[in-house]
């Protein structure tokens, strides 16, 4: 009996050694990825999620985390695949709460009736969770109203009121503009049909700004610029080909225009005022020596050869003085006003990264230079700067704020900010308000917006700046009563770069 005790004490020891490398290091992972879930570092804790899910790819808490993490992107498309994803795995993850994300995704997708279906089935998994099933009829009103559905909405409400008299109460102050909203714009709708929506993720919504609508001539200047690149190598080559030696080839076709004795036929053509470079040809000419060409050195053939190389760069450039300068100056005026980019929140958009690093770190008050890259090459820093961009109406309500940087192929391809707001009781109305003031201080500033989303339970506009830059704002409503806004300015040249190596 002790030795088969001692000897499974031993094995389990072995076991403990063999496998202590590997589960710390995947806990270690997972725990990080949660931390940066907290802090609002979506991207960053996706990526880790998904390193995760490389290694077990029915890791279901990885799962799930990542579908909300893709959530709060706004990739409805991708987090409704992930949270499905999800739902099949074995074991990890909440299937009640998962069919809570999943209904919050289909209401940002603008699937409202799949969201009423999805909500109704987290509350049949967990029909004595209270707090699920209050978000749940939450979500259901809130479909009911982007429905127009005064009869779904009351019913919602009215269930709600059975859980939570005051949560009621709130939620119908909230939702009811809404309904009106949306019935006042289907009564002067002359369309009976509904329209489809296409679902799309950020990326894919980003690159709408990419169509020849709005950006015209210089979308073409933007993807020539960019292919262009792949051809510079091919252009030293070029320089190459117009060398010297070619000029000699030109001094031998003088040669043989002055060898024919036709010139002397013709010695009354004496128009180019050369004859007396003429009448030394003749005599070379008879004689046929190869000692004589040696008096032609005299008068150095070759040197007025190689004289006219320098008399159309130097010569003109003496004499006319007094015209060139005007000629050369405005080519002045065009380099002169080249400024550097402007900084925006002390980071300059489009600058080559690590060179901006060392310039910005002066400027900002936290920067890390340990970036995560993700499957398409973008590489993301998290930084701090001086001071919060945000408006004061999305200051005072801020729960958390995150800064990060991305960058591209060693340049830097955007500046992005994100706050989530306390929880609100009226999350529907704080999101139109702030939504369209932030709309209506930066179209003052930029004009019209090139593009303009108002979709279920996010808001999204895009503005075209100079330097090539685009400012997004995203603003985003929750279930759980938060709201969530965002800021990003992007180079748009760096962007259809980044863009296009994606779909190769």
């Amino acid at each position: 009996m002790k030795k088969t005790g001692i000897m499974s004490a031993l094995i389990a020891a072995v076991i403990l050694v063999c496998t202590a490398g590997a589960a710390p290091a995947d806990e270690f992972l997972r725990e990080r990825a949660r931390n940066l879930y907290e802090v609002q570092d979506y991207r960053g804790a996706y990526n880790l999620f998904e390193r995760l899910l490389e290694e077990n790819p029915e890791d279901g808490e990885a799962l799930d985390y990542s579908a909300w993490c893709l959530r709060y992107f706004g990739d409805w498309k991708s987090a409704e695949e992930r949270f499905r994803m999800a739902l099949d795995a074995p074991s990890g993850a909440l299937v009640s709460w998962l069919y809570v994300g999943l209904g919050e995704t289909l209401l940002g997708a603008a699937d409202e009736r799949g969201a009423i279906k999805s909500f109704g089935q987290a509350m049949d998994a967990a029909p004595d969770d209270t707090e699920l099933v209050l978000r749940s009829l939450k979500g259901i009103a809130w479909a009911n109203a982007f429905l127009g559905d005064a009869d779904g909405l009351e019913a919602a409400i009215s269930s709600t009121r059975e859980k939570d008299r005051d949560y009621a109460d709130d939620l119908e102050k909230d939702v009811r503009p809404v309904l009106e909203e949306r019935t006042a714009a289907a009564a002067g709708s002359d369309e009976a049909d509904e329209i489809g929506i296409e679902v799309l993720d950020t990326r894919e919504r980003q690159a709408k700004i990419y169509e020849e609508e709005v950006l015209g001539d210089e979308l073409d200047e933007i993807i020539a610029g960019i292919l262009g690149e792949q051809e510079k190598p091919g252009e030293p080559e070029e320089i190459e080909e117009p060398d010297e030696p070619e000029e000699p080839k030109e001094i031998e076709e003088i040669e043989e225009i002055e060898e024919p004795e036709e010139p002397k036929e013709s010695e009354e053509l004496e128009e180019p005022g050369e004859s007396e470079e003429l009448e030394e040809l003749d005599e070379p000419e008879e004689p046929e020596e190869l000692g004589e060409p040696e008096e032609p050195k005299e008068p150095e053939k070759p040197e007025p050869e190689k004289k006219p190389e320098e008399t159309p760069v130097r010569k003109p450039v003496k004499k006319p003085a007094t015209e060139k300068p005007a000629a050369e100056k405005p080519k002045e005026e065009v380099q002169a006003p080249v400024a550097p980019p402007s900084s925006v929140w002390g980071v300059r958009v489009g600058e080559p990264i690590e060179r901006e690093f060392d310039r910005a770190e002066a400027e900002v008050v936290k920067l890390d230079r340990e970036g995560v890259e993700d499957a398409n090459g973008v590489m993301r820093y998290s930084f701090t700067p001086k001071e919060n961009p945000f408006p004061s109406y999305v200051r005072s309500q801020a729960a958390s704020t995150y800064y990060a940087i991305e960058a591209y192929r060693g340049n830097i391809l955007k500046v992005h900010g994100s706050v989530k707001t306390k929880t609100l009781p009226n999350t529907l109305e704080w999101r139109k308000n702030t939504f369209d003031a932030m709309v209506a201080e930066f179209s003052g500033v930029y004009g019209k917006p090139a593009i303009l989303t108002d979709q279920g339970i996010f808001f999204e506009a895009a503005w075209l700046l100079p330097e090539r830059r685009v400012l997004w704002v995203f603003v985003d409503a929750g279930l759980d009563g938060a709201c969530q806004v965002q800021l990003s300015y992007v180079d748009r040249r760096i962007q259809a770069g980044h863009l296009i190596g994606i779909l190769k």
